[in-house]
């Protein structure tokens, strides 16, 4: 992906009225002051001129209280709608955001700068409340609150819309549901619902040739999985280590679709939906064990493969709102009438080698330098070597046929490797070198791995929807995985951010019912195995 949009990322100040913000510079004005003279303490050591700087600071103290108090008052009992300030839109405030469904929907131009929407990071509660409650003016136009990310919820920032564009777009963006819909059967976590609703803002592009007739949602696997533990109990937070069967959602957040649809995974974003879509050849499946092609899905109708054509296989765990709806034809209506999208992102493509962090190193309790200098070989070879070694230039400088979002500079290298002799590559290299040293020493360094999906065995799945098996068999046996990138033997297995000490070593295998089934280049991981929990699968 690589175009943008580009909007205004701005803060509460910039809706101060005029005299909420004079107070507001008095304030900064007085701290400035206030960090003056604790640098002016630094520099003395005579009592006299030291109780001199104290009583100032005890007078800036209270100035400074004042002004802040004063602004949170007026602040607080403000009412009506605010206004964003003229000349809170600067250059140096903008922002891009990828391509997503709500851009494309609003007709937002590519790499231009729109006024459509704000994002809005939170320092005065009351403000937020006010631009939830009233919204906000600017240019004579109104703008709402529209929804805040997971990411965007930790770190205070809302996005706000202009609403005549909401309100024109709306029932496209929610597939029909309305919050009055949601209320009547139930209700929804405030926090859930925004999360959800800001998957239309993730950067993605848009799935052509998709038709939602061939799709549809069936329920999650779950079985037991017996494993040892440590076992936590919930009123004396006591830890004991035990075997025990612990339940897992094998299929959480994927989902399967023919080859004839892709070959390789990806994920995908659709209202209120989301998650992984990996290949796999069910009809392939019913045909070579005599499966029943009629499976029902989650409101429990019946549906045959075959004979409806059906290409892709959603899990309920990938449809976020489905209890809203009333059945899966409710859902596919809506999404016709008012003309949704179904968009995907992150299609698999292994690039270069990846690495590893100081948290994974960290959590290598017993490793001996020794081991540390084994790991951190290759990224001190390329240190070494990189400023005459002409492979290893273009490969840091990502000068690489396997780079498909190579910049012109990057062209011009694998095109021309003589310009490495340049004075600006060889500047270009000189300042890579300086901050690969910077990674090595924050134990970042390159490793014999690759970022790629996690996929549960997904033929398992299949014995369990089609063949209707409680407890699969599945193709991988417990610590066993699958994964064409690297070859037989011993694999950790990592993920980032790193939450414990999480290093799952398993035994990669290969045979030909493997290689016949699982066709994509991710790691496959057994239904035996605790591995979900371990690496806390996040899809």
């Amino acid at each position: 992906m690589k175009n943008q949009v580009f909007l205004y990322s701005l803060e509460t100040k910039d809706f101060y009225t005029n005299e909420e913000n004079k107070i507001n510079d008095k304030y900064f004005k007085a701290l400035r002051i206030k960090s003056r003279l604790k640098k002016k303490k630094e520099k003395y050591n005579q009592i006299h001129k030291l109780q001199l700087i104290d009583k100032q600071l005890y007078k800036i103290n209270s100035i400074t209280n004042e002004f802040k108090n004063n602004l949170n008052t007026l602040i607080d009992s403000y009412e009506g709608v605010r206004e964003l300030r003229e000349g809170s839109l600067k250059v140096n405030n903008q922002v891009g955001l990828f391509e997503s469904s709500l851009t494309r929907k609003c007709n937002m131009k590519s790499n231009k700068l729109t006024e459509q929407m704000f994002i809005i990071r939170i320092f005065h509660y009351s403000i937020l409340k006010s631009i939830i409650d009233n919204g906000f003016i600017h240019n004579n136009s109104k703008y709402i609150y529209f929804t805040s990310s997971a990411g965007q919820i930790r770190t205070k920032k809302i996005v706000c819309i202009q609403e005549d564009l909401y309100r024109k777009y709306e029932k496209s963006i929610t597939c029909g549901l309305t919050v009055d819909v949601i209320n009547s059967k139930g209700g929804v976590n405030t926090n859930k619902y925004q999360a959800y609703l800001a998957l239309t803002n993730s950067a993605s592009m848009e799935w052509k040739r998709f038709n939602i007739d061939r799709m549809i949602v069936v329920d999650d696997i779950e079985t037991n999985v017996f494993t040892e533990v440590d076992y936590i109990d919930r009123e004396t937070f006591e830890i004991t280590r035990k075997e025990m069967n612990v339940p897992i959602e094998h299929m959480d957040g994927c989902g399967i679709m023919l080859p004839t649809v892709s070959k390789s995974s990806y994920m995908f974003r659709m209202p209120w939906m989301k998650g992984l879509l990996t290949p796999f050849d069910f009809i392939k499946f019913i045909e070579k064990t005599g499966a029943s092609p009629i499976i029902k899905d989650i409101y429990g109708k019946e549906y045959n493969i075959l004979e409806d054509n059906i290409n892709i296989i959603l899990t309920k765990s990938q449809f976020k709102m489905w209890k809203y709806y009333d059945s899966w034809e409710d859902y596919k209506s809506k999404y016709k009438e008012y003309k949704c999208e179904a968009s995907k992102l992150n299609i698999e493509d292994i690039g270069s080698k990846a690495t590893i962090n100081y948290q994974m190193l960290q959590t290598l309790t017993t490793m001996t330098e020794e081991e540390l200098k084994t790991i951190a070989q290759e990224s001190v070879n390329d240190i070494i070597n990189i400023g005459t070694d002409k492979n290893i230039m273009l490969r840091v400088l990502g000068a690489t046929k396997e780079n498909k979002n190579a910049n012109y500079f990057q062209k011009s290298l694998l095109l021309y490797p003589e310009l490495l002799s340049d004075s600006h590559s060889r500047e270009v290299i000189k300042s890579k070198k300086k901050s690969m040293v910077m990674d090595g020493r924050a134990g970042k360094v390159t490793i014999n791995g690759y970022y790629t999906f996690i996929i549960p065995d997904v033929y398992a799945f299949c014995e369990w929807l089609f063949l209707g098996e409680s407890n699969p068999k599945g193709l991988l046996d417990n610590k066993e995985v699958h994964c064409k990138i690297h070859n037989e033997g011993e694999v950790d297995l990592l993920r980032a951010p790193h939450l414990y000490r999480e290093h799952a070593v398993r035994n990669n295998i290969f045979n030909k019912n493997l290689e016949e089934w699982f066709i994509t280049k991710g790691v496959y991981t057994s239904v035996h195995d605790p591995i979900s929990k371990i690496l806390q699968f996040d899809k």
